[in-house]
């Protein structure tokens, strides 16, 4: 394939060449003109090699907190204190014995495999944690003078998931949508004593089915590491129709997650060594640029002593200005410095990794 930079910086420095048969607006079409055809030479040049090297983990691992909110399809402690009191006798159970919370806390950890920048499969856990119903004081200060001990129960919630994810990627934010199949088991845990009696422990448990719809976004903020936020929507399909008459025979939940993910295996991820791709040579400052996912000359390659390198730029810095000038491809990072001698100095602005603004002072190399 032709090498069109030489082409496009010869044409550029004659096209900005003063001439005095042209008159000045001429001059500024034509450079302008040239500015975009030697960038649009240049992306197609390039094209190839950087998309078939986006930077997207090959996989992900994420834990950390879990909310979960359940659905008690209507149950509230006044309709347990009628419940009570039409099983035990009327004035049984008071206003109030009763109260129930729909609040469970726990963890949640997920792996992803990603087969491209939009698309992975995800395994999904989750364990949350709780005491759905508790009992008045009067109600315990009476269990505690038969004496009854154990009560409440304490409950559990564990969720098996597993589906694709969509992702949308950028320099900094991940932003994902999943759709997650599985199964929820739910239990609850009683260990009673009677008197000096302690009786058996025992679990009552259910399993079914368990669906999650929802999605988030990853903030990295650092080279494999990444802030997540996430909701979803988890649906069960528990039946308790029997034990309580009048409730739905599923359960409509929401699930909210923050925690930290690791990336690994990814173009620019690994920890093999650094392979530079194709790009234009500055040779001014010691490295080679390509266009970017950011405006500006991503830096691909630079030598051990340059300008660059000592000034604190690094692979993957985006440079995206020159003494306060915004350049938007390699080729104006190139026009800019065509009529600076070695020696010179000036201030290069540049964003770290393509996330954090900077700025560094440098003098000009030959």
């Amino acid at each position: 394939m032709l090498d069109t930079a030489p082409l496009c910086a010869v044409a550029y420095m004659v096209t900005y060449r003063p001439q005095p048969t042209a008159p000045p607006d001429n001059l500024i079409v034509e450079g302008i003109a040239m500015r975009h055809i030697c960038a649009f030479l240049f992306s197609l040049l390039f094209a190839s090699s950087v998309f078939a090297q986006q930077d997207f983990p090959r996989a992900e691992v994420f834990g950390g907190y879990s909310y979960l909110h359940i659905d008690t399809q209507g149950t509230t402690g006044s309709s347990l204190d009628t419940l009570c009191d039409s099983v035990l006798g009327a004035g049984t159970c008071p206003a109030g014995t009763f109260q129930v919370h729909n609040s469970f806390n726990g963890w949640n950890a997920a792996a992803q495999v990603n087969a491209n920048r939009w698309f992975g499969i995800k395994a999904d856990l989750s364990g949350h944690y709780g005491t759905p119903i508790t009992l008045s004081a009067a109600a315990l200060a009476y269990l505690n003078s038969i004496p009854v001990t154990g009560l409440p129960p304490k409950a559990n919630s564990f969720s098996y998931l597993f589906g694709p994810v969509v992702s949308q990627r950028f320099s900094r934010y991940t932003f994902f949508a999943h759709a997650l199949f599985g199964a929820n088991r739910i239990a609850v845990n009683t260990h009673i004593g009677v008197n000096e009696l302690q009786l058996p422990a025992f679990t009552i448990s259910n399993t079914a089915l368990g669906m999650a719809f929802g999605g988030g976004v990853d903030v990295r903020v650092a080279r494999h590491f990444a802030v997540r936020g996430q909701a979803d929507y988890l649906y069960t399909g528990h039946d308790f129709t029997d034990l309580l008459p009048g409730i739905a025979a599923h359960q409509n939940n929401v699930r909210a997650s923050a925690g930290i993910v690791y990336s690994f295996g990814g173009a620019g991820r690994s920890t093999a060594p650094h392979v530079p791709r194709a790009g234009m040579q500055i040779a001014s400052l010691g490295i080679t640029v390509i266009i970017g996912s950011n405006p500006g000359a991503e830096i691909t390659d630079e030598a051990p002593n340059g300008v660059a390198t000592l000034a604190g730029l690094h692979i993957g810095d985006v440079i995206n200005a020159v003494d306060g000038k915004p350049v938007s491809a390699p080729m104006e990072l190139a026009a800019e410095l065509t009529n600076r001698k070695a020696g010179d100095k000036i201030r290069i602005s540049f964003l770290i990794h393509g996330q954090w603004q900077s700025e560094s002072t440098v003098l000009l190399s030959h």
